[in-house]
């Protein structure tokens, strides 16, 4: 389950469901993204949704790509998974 977030960006998307806090090209894929974070217990578990690349960053975070189209590459959400729920979540936008 969620806990926190580093992003305010983010927070509020996920609090008030407002898709125009970021551009449409991959809003609804960061939604899923935190969807499937909330209900993942570990990074196995999203693994096994299977659908998004994940890589651990740093130890302890992890990285779930964001793509426009499932091809391109334009960030990622970055979180710590700890027992059993997600804290610092954040959105890494590539320049």
């Amino acid at each position: 389950m969620i806990q926190n977030f580093k992003s305010k960006v983010l927070q509020q998307l996920w609090q008030s469901g407002d898709v125009t806090l970021l551009p449409n090209t991959y809003v609804y894929q960061v939604v899923e993204i935190l969807d499937d974070l909330d209900d993942a217990a570990s990074v196995q578990d999203l693994e096994l949704l299977g659908g998004f690349e994940i890589s651990q960053s740093t130890p302890g975070f992890w990285a779930v790509t964001v793509t426009v189209n499932n091809v391109e590459p334009i960030g990622s959400v970055t979180c710590l998974f700890s027992k059993g729920n997600v804290y610092e979540v954040d959105l890494n936008e590539f320049q």
